[in-house]
């Protein structure tokens, strides 16, 4: 576009447009006038950068006072003719709006009361004749507010109208958008007729059916009848189904395998898009001991890393830029791209491999279970008193889900009680009835985990870890890295290697003491303990206090004392929370599996899909296997603490 538009204080074309600004003024002095809407709508545009205080850097105080004045002036002629719009001269006005004018064009409207002169009969006719679309119109509060009905009336009559419910109400936008306002008149009820409607047309966009199944019904948002829902999920399945018979897609292979003639423990192979798992069995059948057979899980299956955080959930920094920024989701969503879906199936790969493995020699995992809680915690730790009882091996694999879950929840409340009294009291435990919540939890050690907070963490971060964050390229080294700590790491620069409009951010990074310019004039790294912790943050989301050295600890101390990280005391971490929320129940997720409701309320109604049980056993086995990893995890850090504070002693 030629024309001036104020887009945002951020927009990258600022620059431009405020020279185009400047030019525009210099042509109105000397004697240009407007003609037309478009060359009012184009002023008020200019007008908006010096009210958000943008300027050239060339210009001078008295420079910026002369423009102000000037188009403060100007802004006189905008009033006067958005005034002077009425029933006559509205269509013909709003038809001969350029494109990217229009939300001005309404803003406007809104801003002198426009509207108030407009006769609702001839708005309706306006809003058929010219094709307005809904979304320019609910934008504006004031204006859906007056013609509430009329307004109303055309998103029953347009069943894409569902599309701006669920951008209001159920889509996760990843950026601020400008919020949608729905008359008054529109009811629940006239809701759910749009999204019926939209359902049963003949091209409904299959995201968005996904999320229609999904949705939470809310009184306050959007409240949908079961058979809605229904309705929703079989017209996408038969989407999917059609999708899939005319697109071959990409083939994604995994497989696991325990090999007899290997002798390396483990051996990770990945061709193309086949990731190929093979393990030592000689390594298994010489190292039974239980304590090895739940290491196994840690350091050859890696479900956790060596902080004893979960590898399985899912982690912004492994998703592409496509499936955190283009792909549709749902607020309420537990968000996963395909690097979720491939380790959650290698996962499940390895732990019915192992199951196998183990029982064939005569090992069943719900026993190394039992043994950790029975022997192992009391003869380790002197914690004593914990019971479990896991699934017996004669138990059908739907009995076994049924009864899997009560003993993980058994377990779970026991450590919770023996963190808060120090022992574990069987009567004071049936009296506490209360819901197990996984983020209350509680954990052994205070100063646990460490999150991420506040603005200037979001900054610091994005600047450099992002592959969003412009700093990762540059023009000296003609090379484009995954993010600027990459390419410091690689590159020699200076500030004046980077545009001016870059600057300012390097200055923030070296204001806040992240970054630094060494005596030869060169950027870099002031505190590498500092970058890799904020790194670690980063990518994984959380961290784990008392993994680090005691200077490391110093240093996030002092984030904590500047907000830009709050530590919290819990068994999981919230990654960790999320990924068993999502799994067992939808109390935070309306995408989650729902699987300990399935089997604890209802139970499926396919008693004979023997295939479907056992999988979703060894979900429920993943997790009981997590929990020993944490519980034991808990444990020693806390013996360590102990011993720390016994050396000082």
């Amino acid at each position: 576009m030629e024309r001036v538009k104020f887009s945002s204080i951020n927009d990258m074309t600022c620059g431009s447009n405020v020279r185009k600004s400047e030019k525009l003024i210099k042509e109105y002095v000397t004697g240009r006038e407007a003609q037309d809407i478009n060359d009012i709508i184009e002023l008020y545009n200019v007008k908006k950068f010096f009210d958000n205080k943008i300027y050239l850097s060339k210009w001078t105080p008295d420079d910026i006072t002369r423009y102000e004045s000037l188009i403060k002036s100007y802004f006189g002629l905008v009033a006067k003719y958005i005034k002077s719009i009425s029933e006559d001269n509205f269509t013909e006005i709003y038809n001969a709006v350029d494109r990217n004018y229009k939300d001005d064009y309404w803003r406007l409207i809104e801003k002198f009361k426009v509207y108030k002169s407009i006769d609702k009969e001839h708005f309706k006719k306006f809003i058929n004749a010219s094709k307005v679309k809904l979304y320019e119109l609910l934008k504006h509060p004031d204006i859906v507010e007056n013609f509430g009905e009329i307004v109303r009336d055309s998103m029953l009559y347009d069943y894409s109208s569902a599309e701006l419910l669920l951008d209001k109400f159920e889509i996760k936008h990843i950026s601020t958008k400008d919020p949608l306002y729905f008359p008054k008149e529109l009811s629940n009820a006239d809701k759910e007729t749009i999204i019926s409607n939209y359902i049963n047309s003949n091209y409904p966009n299959l995201n968005y059916l996904r999320l229609i199944a999904n949705i939470q019904s809310n009184k306050d948002k959007l409240e949908l009848s079961p058979k809605t829902l229904l309705k929703a999920k079989r017209k996408a399945e038969e989407q999917e189904k059609q999708f899939f018979q005319e697109n071959s897609g990409t083939l994604m292979e995994t497989a696991v395998l325990f090999s007899k003639i290997q002798d390396e423990e483990v051996n990770i192979k990945l061709d193309g898009q086949t990731l190929t798992a093979i393990y030592s069995k000689k390594w298994i059948e010489d190292n039974t001991d239980y304590a090895t057979l739940l290491n196994n899980v840690i350091y050859l299956f890696e479900f956790v890393d060596s902080q004893m955080r979960c590898t399985l959930v899912n982690k912004s920094s492994n998703m592409s830029v496509f499936e955190r920024f283009i792909f549709t989701s749902s607020q309420n969503a537990y968000n996963k791209g395909l690097a979720f879906d491939r380790y959650d199936s290698l996962s499940l790969l390895q732990l019915m491999g192992y199951y196998k493995e183990l029982f064939s020699l005569g090992i069943r995992l719900e026993e190394v279970i039992e043994w950790f809680f029975k022997k192992y915690l009391p003869d380790e730790f002197n914690a004593h008193n914990f019971r479990v009882t896991m699934p017996s091996i004669n138990s059908t694999s739907l009995e076994k889900c049924t009864n899997i879950m009560p003993a993980l929840e058994s377990v779970l409340k026991q450590f919770s009680l023996f963190v808060e009294e120090g022992n574990i009291d069987f009567e004071l435990l049936e009296i506490r009835s209360e819901h197990l919540i996984y983020k209350n939890i509680p954990s052994l050690i205070e100063k646990k985990y460490a999150y991420g907070i506040g603005d200037e963490y979001e900054l610091a971060i994005f600047l450099l870890f992002s592959d969003q964050s412009m700093l990762g390229y540059s023009k000296k080294s003609k090379k484009s890295y995954k993010s600027f700590f990459e390419l410091l790491c690689n590159e020699k620069l200076r500030i004046e290697d980077y545009p001016d409009y870059y600057t300012s951010n390097i200055n923030w990074l070296i204001e806040h003491q992240y970054l630094s310019i060494n005596w030869e004039e060169y950027i870099t790294i002031s505190n590498k303990s500092l970058i890799m912790i904020l790194k670690d943050l980063y990518i994984d989301e959380v961290i784990s206090y008392w993994k680090y050295n005691e200077d490391e600890r110093k240093i996030i101390d002092e984030l904590k004392n500047k907000n830009v990280v709050e530590m919290e005391s819990s068994l999981f971490s919230r990654p960790e929370q999320d990924y068993i929320n999502y799994f067992l129940n939808k109390s935070q997720f309306n995408n989650g599996l729902d699987l300990r409701n399935k089997y604890s309320h209802t139970q499926p109604f396919i008693d004979n899909n023997e295939e479907m049980h056992n999988q979703n056993y060894m979900i429920f086995l993943r997790l009981f296997l997590l929990t020993v990893i944490k519980i034991n995890d808990d444990f020693c850090i806390n013996d360590q603490i102990k011993m720390q504070q016994e050396e000082l002693v």
